[in-house]
């Protein structure tokens, strides 16, 4: 069956795809199969706008409510789109979660269809240097996905209110180097532990 919305730590999480620019094998779509917690997020099809909506409960029960899941959301941006312009209109505050290589998937600078209805989007970069970056997650894109993500989150900062950059805590990894692209770049950053990712 699938899930749609599922709440995590008092935010709500769309799973509204389960296609990705990236397949890193440490993601929890490989770790844990298809459920993270009481939740199947592997989807047998994508849910429409509708579906979405209808999945949402009481939104002020949430700090946020999140793009999230087993793929990246912005894969689905008009769809991602259309949601965001509904949870906005009824006063919530809209995270997204992705890759960062959306502007290299359409071709195009989708941020500016994101403007004015995304709070915060957070950008996962597990790697400092393009070669390191393919290693760890293994791109689309090969070797042209680092720069895209670094361009991608420049741009950001141009038409949403909130960019942060996120990384997880692997065993011998220098999250110090990522932490500085994102202090070049003006940006937040967070690091996430790598225990979450284990089983």
């Amino acid at each position: 069956m699938n899930t749609i919305s599922y709440v995590f730590k008092n935010n709500l999480y769309l799973n509204i795809t389960n296609r990705c620019m990236m397949a890193c094998p440490y993601c929890i779509k490989y770790k844990w199969s298809n459920k993270f917690e009481d939740n199947y997020l592997k989807l047998d099809r994508e849910p429409s706008c509708k579906e979405i909506i209808d999945a949402i409960e009481d939104l002020t029960e949430y700090n946020e409510i999140v793009f999230c899941g087993y793929g990246d959301p912005l894969v689905r941006v008009e769809v991602v789109k259309e949601v965001a312009k509904w949870i906005k209109e009824h006063g919530s505050k809209v995270r997204i979660n992705t890759a960062g290589l959306a502007n290299r998937y359409y071709r195009e600078n989708i941020l500016l269809k994101l403007k004015g209805l995304i709070d915060i989007i957070s950008i996962s970069l597990n790697g400092s240097t393009s070669k390191e970056h393919n290693e760890i997650n293994k791109p689309m894109f090969k070797e042209e996905a680092f720069g895209e993500i670094l361009n991608f989150i420049k741009e950001a900062k141009n038409y949403l209110p909130e960019v942060i950059i996120t990384t997880i805590e692997f065993p011998g990894f220098n999250v110090s180097k990522v932490e500085k692209i994102a202090k070049d770049i003006g940006v937040k950053f967070r690091l996430r532990p790598y225990l979450d990712y284990e089983e």
